[in-house]
């Protein structure tokens, strides 16, 4: 019983491997969900680069006629949507960035809390 449970942790460890791997990214959908007329929310995706610590990164595009600064709060969700992990990041390092410009931000921590999350809800709090 035991051989069979660590069988199914590593088919599962390799499954959430493989769609990290080929592509992973929740851009697509986080900047389909959250566009204001001010800013945009670009290309959120995992980064692998160690086996202590991934990231979570993407770009906020300023779309305002300002410039802006703040920071994202970023949300990780389950297959049910519901929100297994909260963070903040800041965006362009806490600097403003001027309009038509996208400005990144990073978020790292360990690979365990990516355990069980699918998608990444993304929102930006000028400051």
């Amino acid at each position: 019983m035991k051989l069979k449970s660590i069988l199914n942790k590593s088919i599962l460890a390799l499954t959430l491997t493989l769609l990290i791997s080929c592509g992973f990214d929740s851009s697509k959908k986080t900047t389909e969900s959250f566009t204001s007329s001010k800013i945009k929310v670009e290309n959120v995706k995992i980064k692998e680069d160690s086996k202590f610590a991934w990231a979570v990164v993407g770009m906020i595009r300023n779309e305002s006629s300002s410039d802006i600064k703040g920071y994202v709060k970023i949300k990780f969700l389950n297959s049910s949507g519901d929100i297994i992990y909260t963070t903040k990041a800041k965006v362009n390092d806490g600097d403003p960035f001027g309009p038509g410009r996208a400005a990144s931000f990073d978020y790292f921590t360990e690979p365990k809390n990516f355990d069980g999350v699918i998608d990444f809800e993304v929102v930006f709090v000028e400051k």
